[in-house]
């Protein structure tokens, strides 16, 4: 079995970081959280995100977890930043 990795990006596209081998809850109306073990974008495990509750929110690329309804998540915020790191956020409308 391979490893499962969950890219996230800023809004602009910048590569923040990912999640390998998350936990990937999926609620009602789209919306998502992660958990998981956070690596930074060198391959890094991360002791703790940095993160302003102010910022502009992440996109998170679940295309390679299955069992999906969505293959992208916006609007991710962390919830959590040591870890595991935990994020959520709503896909929207299902693709």
């Amino acid at each position: 079995m391979s490893d499962v990795k969950v890219n996230v990006y800023t809004s602009a596209g910048a590569h923040v970081g990912y999640f390998l081998n998350p936990h990937v809850q999926a609620f009602p109306e789209g919306d998502y959280e992660l958990s998981g073990e956070f690596f930074d974008e060198n391959g890094d495990r991360i002791q703790k995100l940095d993160f302003n509750p102010q910022a502009l929110p992440y996109v998170a690329d679940v295309s390679a977890v299955n069992g999906l309804a969505h293959t992208k998540i916006e609007n991710v915020y962390v919830q959590r930043g040591r870890q595991p790191v935990r994020m959520s956020g709503n896909a929207g409308i299902p693709q």
